[in-house]
């Protein structure tokens, strides 16, 4: 699961402060911290992310999920679960909790 964040959303903060409440409920999905900007309170906001809960890749890949992801959304906080396949197979609009997050994942099972 990855949560898109930056620093000027005042809920994705909120989420990161309870992400580790939000990894526990999306299990066995493991969740990922995205940023869609490169500004550097969005980096420092992002430092205080334990590493194993980052997602960034190469600048090419970043720049390519960044505009798909984006895409999908008008605005942040968002969310995407990404099945087995490597296919989103769930996302949620809006501020993700531990409940938010577990009904994220079982829509999985599901289609859109």
């Amino acid at each position: 699961m990855l949560l898109l964040v930056a620093s000027w959303c005042a809920p994705c903060h909120a989420e990161l402060a309870v992400l580790e409440d939000i990894a526990r409920a999306a299990g066995p999905f493991a969740v990922r911290v995205m940023l869609v900007d490169d500004s550097r309170n969005s980096h420092r906001m992002v430092a205080r992310v334990p590493q194993h809960r980052r997602w960034i890749p190469e600048p090419a890949v970043m720049t390519a999920a960044r505009k798909d992801l984006l895409a999908r959304t008008p605005g942040l906080p968002f969310a995407v679960a990404i099945g087995p396949d490597g296919r989103p197979c769930a996302a949620h609009r809006g501020g993700l909790n531990a409940a938010r997050a577990k009904a994220l994942v079982n829509r999985c099972d599901r289609p859109q």
